[in-house]
């Protein structure tokens, strides 16, 4: 098993351990900063690497970028509460 497949399968069974909800695609653009915790920021993590690897024309999963993102986006909403995700993603995935 790759690394990569490790990685997967470890968030997969910690989200369901945690019993953490998806985050559906009718209310992704809505979520912000209060509505991250820890129940949900690993499905999230998951989701946000799907859509970047989506907007980069990529079939690959990135472990290693999925982690980076995620405490970074622990840090900035932890400075900016009640910030929107969806303009956050798009910016981490410019500059990550």
């Amino acid at each position: 098993m790759t690394r990569m497949m490790k990685c997967a399968a470890l968030l997969l069974a910690l989200a369901l351990l945690t019993g953490a909800k998806g985050t559906s695609a009718e209310n992704v653009a809505d979520l912000t900063c209060a509505d991250l915790t820890e129940d949900n920021v690993v499905p999230l993590a998951i989701w946000l690497d799907g859509y970047r690897a989506a907007k980069l024309g990529s079939t690959r999963s990135d472990e290693d970028w999925m982690y980076q993102v995620t405490e970074r986006l622990i840090i900035e909403c932890d400075e900016n509460p009640e910030g929107a995700l969806f303009p956050m993603f798009d910016e981490m995935i410019r500059r990550y």
